[in-house]
């Protein structure tokens, strides 16, 4: 599991899946992300810290190969891509219908997608637990979402 400038790290993750509107076309269509479980860890300042809860990872630059491999696996449609706002490519995801961008501002910051506001809407994302040790870069970290119960990631 080669990625050298990991600044985070588990024992296992989530891919997670949901459901999110097309910001061009307005349809709905299928997204990805990843996720870790609470026994995760975080580079901080050259410091492994263990963290306090699950969380959603997102702006994800760098992953495993065998990871890449089974995200491209599930959905051609959660690819590496360049963000207008950003300097490296981040894996994200694509209208499954019209291949816009679906941010992950959209996804992780504002309610709905991966950041649910209600306990129903946490309902509608599903996990697939990867028992593999698990190292990235990503710039988005959601740690200790609400109703993360009602998913099953604690």
């Amino acid at each position: 599991m080669q990625v050298p400038d990991a600044n985070i790290r588990s024992p296992s993750y989530y891919i997670a899946e949901t459901s999110a509107q097309c910001p061009l076309c307005d349809q709905w269509t299928r997204v990805l992300a990843l996720a870790l479980p609470a026994t995760h860890e975080v580079l901080v300042e050259d410091d492994w810290q263990s963290a306090d809860g699950g969380a959603f990872l997102f702006y994800l630059t760098e992953l495993p190969a065998e990871v890449r491999h089974l995200l491209t696996q599930l959905s051609s449609f959660f690819r590496l891509s360049r963000m207008e706002d950003a300097s490296d490519p981040c894996w994200a995801n694509h209208c499954e219908h019209c291949d816009a961008l679906v941010s992950d501002d959209e996804l992780h910051c504002e309610p709905g997608g991966f950041m649910p506001g209600h306990a129903d809407e946490a309902q509608t994302i599903s996990l697939i637990e990867v028992r593999q040790a698990f190292r990235a870069v990503a710039a988005g970290y959601a740690v200790d979402p609400e109703f993360l119960v009602q998913i099953g990631m604690v």
